[in-house]
């Protein structure tokens, strides 16, 4: 099952998961990234990249809450608005990263 994640493109770059992921740096506020994790080598893997200053997981079950807005501005240029569930977000910016499925 993917998890997508918020975090600090430097953090990224410093201490990338231990997992098959992929990453795009927010095109509104490229000090950040979104993370689509595939799977995770192991159990521990997941904490570590999880108690890592500023990653954020955005849960499954809340898909259908508001966008927040720091998504918003990280991803308006590719059309996400504020009132946009973060599923309707995802799918937005899936369109131009094919990564982003949920």
């Amino acid at each position: 099952m993917r998890q997508f994640y918020r975090a600090p493109t430097a953090t990224l770059a410093a201490t990338p998961p231990d997992a098959i992921w992929h990453a795009i740096p927010c095109p509104g506020a490229p000090m950040w990234s979104l993370v689509v994790v595939e799977c995770w080598c192991s159990d521990q893997a997941e904490d570590a990249w999880e108690d890592r200053a500023n990653v954020t997981e955005f849960y499954r079950e809340n898909l259908s809450q508001p966008v927040p807005p720091a998504l918003v501005q990280a991803f308006a240029t590719w059309g996400v608005v504020t009132g946009d569930t973060i599923r309707q977000a995802l799918k937005k910016i899936r369109a131009n990263w094919p990564a982003a499925r949920a």
